[in-house]
């Protein structure tokens, strides 16, 4: 596993049931809090790119100036072959156009912090965010529209996962991972007694384990951990003013019983090993690191199935408005959208590819599939798992989760 690796992810669904025909049960990934953000159909999820996914723009890599692409990405998402995921590019680095358009990587550290610095006048040319955020992407006139022509993979992709990313008819994402985030703790220090008995979000309230543990410092996940908290299996997606305002106080009684907030996964990780965290929000990939980490053998790692559910999202890339180069750039991104791409996605990293075709065949790890229930399609539907949509109060959420990281 890459030691820089701070992303979010899951496995990918192997085995009788597949993550596409999940998501196709379930109705994707519950887009219906208001946004703008429409679904393509069931053509899409049926392979067919329908007309309104299909409405982007029309690029010319041939004729465009080259000079460096610049991804901003994940750390552990560049093309570094010791550190990095070469394997995720290789189909652009292999073509015509890398030679005259060679990728450059800078690194974001979360969601909204990748927002205010390209609104702010940095312009990559491809950025990696999640999909809850497509809509502000678009809105601030940061993104464009796809040319679906240049993403000939694009039909392997479940309308379910790529829905969130259509604004206004058009296609401005292509999904890359996919997954859930919640605690991993050591069921032999971490008990649920004063919560009933069953896994719940309620143990960060529980002061018998102050100082013990720590959560992701991201805004929106601090404010949706306090509603499932206060509300239980109810859409942390869809707040009203006053729920958030609730959901930040228990946020604030949350975040006295922690050691900290953190940024970066490989931290919060090493927290644990080296004896500081007893439990700790992680992305299964760290959840897997902790587990088989050799001062672990001897302790009872788990990663907690809360009985409010887990938090769940979608990740990708999209393009800048302000890129030069916007058809080399796509090329680019459909480099990470190939078959070997998802599979080695989850061999090398435990994380799940948005693209499903011909990924299962090509995957070589089949162990992490009864560690993270993934033959049960139930642990992905709601209320087990709510999945990220754009939020059309998002600023209520953010406001309110600065506010509790600066009390």
């Amino acid at each position: 596993m890459n030691e820089k690796m701070t992303r979010k992810g899951f496995v990918a669904l192997t085995g009788a049931t597949s993550l596409a025909a999940f998501l196709a049960a379930c109705g994707g990934s519950s887009s219906d809090s208001g946004s703008s953000a429409a679904s393509s159909g069931d053509a899409q999820a049926e392979g067919i790119v329908s007309e309104e996914a299909a409405a982007g723009g029309s690029f010319d890599p041939a004729s465009e100036p080259g000079g460096e692409i610049d991804v901003f990405t994940w750390s552990g998402y560049d093309d570094d072959p010791k550190a990095g995921a070469p394997w995720m590019w290789s189909q652009y680095v292999e073509g015509e156009y890398n030679a005259e358009s060679p990728l450059k990587f800078t690194f974001l550290e979360n969601d909204g912090q990748a927002l205010a610095k390209v609104a702010s006048g940095y312009s990559p040319d491809i950025i990696h965010p999640c999909i809850a955020y497509v809509v502000q992407w678009k809105e601030a006139g940061l993104i464009q529209p796809l040319d679906m022509a240049l993403l000939p993979d694009y039909a392997g992709i479940p309308e379910a996962i790529s829905a969130g990313g259509i604004v206004d008819g058009a296609q401005y994402m292509v999904p890359f991972d996919v997954g859930f985030s919640c605690l991993t703790y050591d069921a032999d220090k971490i008990n649920f007694d004063n919560s009933g008995g069953s896994e719940s979000w309620e143990v960060l309230l529980d002061d018998r384990y102050k100082g013990r543990m720590a959560l992701f410092s991201d805004d929106v996940a601090i404010i949706k951990i306090g509603h499932l908290i206060n509300e239980g299996a109810v859409d942390p997606n869809v707040q009203t003013t006053e729920q958030i305002a609730a959901a930040k106080e228990t946020a604030l009684k949350v975040k006295a019983n922690l050691r900290n907030y953190w940024d970066s996964q490989t931290d919060t990780v090493n927290d644990f090993v080296n004896g500081n965290l007893d439990a700790t929000y992680t992305w299964p990939d760290g959840y897997w690191k902790i587990k088989n980490h050799p001062k672990m053998k001897d302790r009872n790692i788990k990663y907690m199935q809360p009985m409010q559910g887990r938090l769940a999202w979608v990740c990708g890339t999209v393009l800048s408005s302000a890129t030069k180069q916007p058809g080399r750039a796509t090329m680019a991104m459909a480099a990470t959208n190939t078959a070997a791409a998802g599979a080695s996605l989850l061999d090398i990293f435990q994380y799940a590819s948005a693209q499903q075709e011909g990924v299962r065949e090509l995957i070589k790890n089949s162990e992490l599939i009864a560690a993270f229930e993934l033959d049960k399609p139930e642990a992905w539907a709601p209320p087990n798992a709510w999945f990220e949509a754009p939020l059309p109060n998002y600023k209520e959420y953010i406001t309110a989760g600065q506010e509790v990281k600066a009390a």
